[in-house]
């Protein structure tokens, strides 16, 4: 697999009656796991009329999950996008973690938060010398204010070159950190069982990753993510989440603390840093155990859930990350998820047992799976009306249709009986016969979609026997 894999996988919120709809007629599947004890608040969550999902800002169904005492999320992050990407997360997904450490090329407090250097314990000599660290010396001396307009990254998610992202300093500098990271954070957090490394634009969820990490055992030299290669090297893609368990973390962080000169060198040559870490930790000993589909490098509104490979099938799969949101996308997942939780305690909340009372989870339909996310977090935007420039991403060109109307294309679409959705761009009609996306906004483009076939498709995608649960025990 090419290292640009995660991208083709890529917010919306849910509407009050699609919600209702879901939670009365959704079939459930079997597949009951042993289940830790999840416990219950009190509080409604309260859906406004075809708008947000709207979260009891005391209490929230994400913060008293048991197994986020064993757990510390890392964040990694810089000082080109740390205004802009960061903010978000003290009022979303922060609110739910048990423990956070945030690294960054520049070290602060910011809006009340400790931020770490990452670089702090590196070899002095490399930082002064190294063209790459420029930046980093920089930041020392004047703080973020000395950096220029075009140096900061916005709030738009974008995605990289295969080779990253050429002469933009931030990402030159960004390959060092993964690394010491590894090793600061062993320094901050010795105890925990799992280290869960994110990024500003990525989306853990994190409700089924506690689920997860409960039926794991944090002393093997487990490394998990989605799967990626580049030449020998195959590793966790660093946008999509990755997990270390305490053990994998300690043989990383002994490795390269032993041969630091070794890597660092390694690392100058290289231009990804998560492919640096994964070949370091492989020699150290704990060599990535592939996590996909439950890990995705993508926006769940750009990416192609009919996705397939060996014995997992994306669909069915349950969801624990994603990438590429912008904070107000950030936003509306984190009020999706905050409000399957909430549903899915509501539902137990009736249990006449008090000893099943507090635990939910029991079968496999409460866990949430990436065909959910399409249903209840995608679909229903792809049902509302798209008057303005949008462009759903379509694959298949038509050939010979530059300079045609919408209504030309939507008559190709409807005459081809396996057309779900069609685009007109500058150069023609695209549409697409295998998947569907929502897309997003783009000048240029009309989009559409043949509603009562992508409802046809969503039952056939589901078909889920001997594809459900998690790839990865």
């Amino acid at each position: 697999m090419l290292y640009g894999h995660p991208s083709r996988s890529k917010a919306v919120t849910i509407t009050a009656a699609v919600l209702l709809l879901f939670l009365g007629a959704h079939v459930l599947r079997s597949h009951p796991p042993s289940v830790p004890r999840w416990r219950t608040a009190d509080g409604e969550a309260v859906v406004g009329e075809q708008a947000n999902v709207k979260i009891d800002p005391e209490i929230l169904p994400c913060q008293k999950l048991p197994g986020a005492e064993d757990v510390v999320v890392v964040m990694r992050t810089g000082a080109t996008e740390i205004q802009d990407k960061l903010p978000v997360h003290f009022n979303t997904t922060f609110r739910c973690y048990g423990d956070t450490i945030i690294f960054s090329d520049y070290a602060e407090t910011f809006q009340g938060h400790q931020v770490h250097d990452v670089f702090a314990s590196m070899d002095p000599t490399l930082k002064i010398t190294h063209s790459d660290f420029e930046l980093y010396t920089r930041l020392l001396q004047h703080g973020r204010e000395s950096l220029s307009e075009d140096e900061l990254s916005g709030k738009a998610s974008f995605e990289g070159s295969k080779s990253g992202k050429g002469d933009n300093p931030g990402w030159k500098l960004d390959k060092w950190k993964f690394l010491p990271m590894m090793n600061e954070t062993l320094k901050l957090r010795p105890d925990k069982k799992w280290y869960l490394f994110v990024e500003p634009d990525s989306y853990p969820v994190y409700s089924n990753m506690l689920q997860w990490l409960e039926r794991l055992d944090p002393t093997k030299p487990h490394y998990y993510g989605s799967e990626v290669q580049i030449g020998p090297d195959i590793f966790a893609h660093g946008g999509s989440t990755f997990v270390m368990s305490k053990s994998a973390i300690e043989l990383g962080a002994k490795y390269y603390a032993e041969r630091r000169q070794e890597w660092d060198d390694f690392t100058d040559g290289h231009w990804a840093g998560d492919c640096v870490l994964g070949k370091e930790l492989r020699e150290a000993g704990a060599p990535l155990e592939f996590s996909w589909p439950m890990f995705q490098g993508g926006h769940p509104e750009k990416m192609d859930f009919t996705e397939k490979k060996g014995n997992s099938k994306l669909w069915c799969a349950p969801a624990l990350s994603y990438h590429h949101f912008s904070p107000t996308e950030m936003q509306g997942m984190w009020d999706f998820e905050q409000a399957w939780v909430r549903s899915r305690l509501d539902k137990v909340s009736a249990e006449e047992n008090p000893d099943k009372r507090w635990s939910f989870w029991r079968d496999h339909s409460d866990i949430l799976e990436h065909r959910d996310v399409f249903r209840e977090f995608v679909w229903p935007r792809i049902r509302l009306e798209h008057p303005g420039f949008w462009n759903n991403l379509s694959p298949e060109a038509i050939d010979d249709t530059a300079g045609g109307n919408e209504d030309y294309c939507r008559h190709i679409c409807q005459e081809n009986a396996d057309c779900l959705q069609y685009s007109l761009g500058r150069d023609g009609c695209s549409i697409s016969t295998r998947e569907v996306m929502l897309g997003e906004k783009q000048i240029g483009y009309k989009s559409g979609w043949l509603l009562d076939r992508v409802e046809k498709w969503m039952d056939g995608m589901d078909d889920c026997v001997n594809y459900e649960g998690w790839t990865v025990t």
